[in-house]
């Protein structure tokens, strides 16, 4: 008989009645959290995975979540343009700072400085912010291209990079805010009659910074908005592109959150339509992934403990009404199930 294929182990699966935008372990690898659709951070013990307090202070979608390398402070931003950092193990935590206009506007992403003294953020007033992790305060800001949906720092902390709707990759000088190059992943946009469809979704690096990897779709059209997965692996030094992994089918969406492991492949989740979505680990040079783990309706986030041992991914219940509002009993209000898995030995 051929080997089994690797797979990912259920540990549990966490439910809840609200729709999440984001999903982070927290660095000290005590809590789980997620960024809803309503407001608030959810929390979860990270080894018990027992439900703690939530976080309550936002008004929009939290669309992002950070976490400080202190093991303290949690930053947090909003479809309303409202950043805010908090006291992540306080059971009733309170804002150590907000910025209520941080953008005019939806927040897409932000990201933490590897020192952990700055906190870049992207929107959609197309704008470019490094806020103070200490207290807040704007330390400069520079204006993108297009709207921005993803934003990463080079492990060196030297430079910001930012990938818009158009799939231009901007590189700015953490110093500065000056963009000092740029790569093309226009492949990942289409303009097309009805509405401009694709964008850079996501980015992170390898652990070295010697490849940036972009994450998106490969648009087909759009009306109904299909595309095939797409995720683009760059060489740093040179800015070419290495290596593409493209999917097969045009329902599978948009590559929606990914993670470099250190073995040596890309971690990613995708969600389409109609409730197309799954996870799947695959090396940049292979045509095909070593694990997909299916059954997660339009899955939209993972985060991988830091122990690497477990991994957690949020989803969508099935059969929803697609709005997040109850319309009957055959298509219940949307919600995120969490699933954590087991890593593969």
């Amino acid at each position: 008989m051929p080997p089994a294929k690797p797979a990912l182990k259920s540990v549990k699966v966490l439910q809840n009645k609200q729709q999440l935008c984001s999903l982070r372990y927290s660095r000290c690898g005590k809590l789980l959290a997620g960024g809803t659709f309503e407001g608030t951070i959810l929390r979860w013990d990270a080894e018990s995975l027992t439900e703690m307090p939530p976080i309550k202070g936002h008004n929009g979608w939290v669309q992002s979540l950070a976490f400080h390398p202190d093991g303290k402070r949690l930053f947090s931003a909003d479809s309303w343009g409202r950043i805010t950092c908090w006291n992540y193990l306080d059971p009733m935590s309170q804002p150590i700072w907000s910025v209520a206009d941080a953008h005019n506007g939806w927040i897409h992403s932000i990201a933490n400085s590897p020192d952990g003294k700055a906190l870049a953020s992207v929107g959609r007033d197309k704008i470019l912010r490094l806020t103070s992790a200490e207290n807040g305060a704007a330390m400069h800001t520079s204006i993108t291209a297009d709207d921005a949906f993803a934003v990463a720092f080079h492990p060196s902390g030297k430079f910001v990079v930012t990938g818009d709707l158009k799939g231009l990759i901007q590189v700015w000088d953490a110093a500065t805010g000056k963009v000092a190059r740029t790569f093309d992943a226009a492949a990942m946009y289409l303009k097309d009659r009805i509405q401009d469809v694709g964008g850079v979704r996501c980015l992170t690096f390898d652990e070295k910074g010697e490849t940036l990897i972009a994450g998106g779709s490969k648009p087909k059209s759009g009306g109904f908005v299909e595309g095939s997965l797409q995720i683009l692996f760059f060489d740093w030094s040179t800015g070419k592109l290495k290596h593409s992994i493209v999917g097969t089918a045009a329902t599978e969406g948009y590559v929606q959150d990914l993670h470099w492991h250190s073995e040596g492949y890309v971690m990613a989740v995708h969600s389409g339509q109609p409730g197309n979505g799954k996870v799947f680990f695959q090396r940049p040079a292979e045509a095909q992934p070593w694990l997909t783990q299916a059954g997660m309706t339009n899955a939209h986030a993972l985060t991988l403990h830091p122990a690497g041992k477990r991994l957690a991914v949020s989803g969508t219940n099935a059969n929803s009404a697609g709005n997040g509002r109850p319309s009957g009993k055959d298509y219940p209000g949307n919600f995120s199930p969490v699933h954590v898995f087991e890593m593969p030995e």
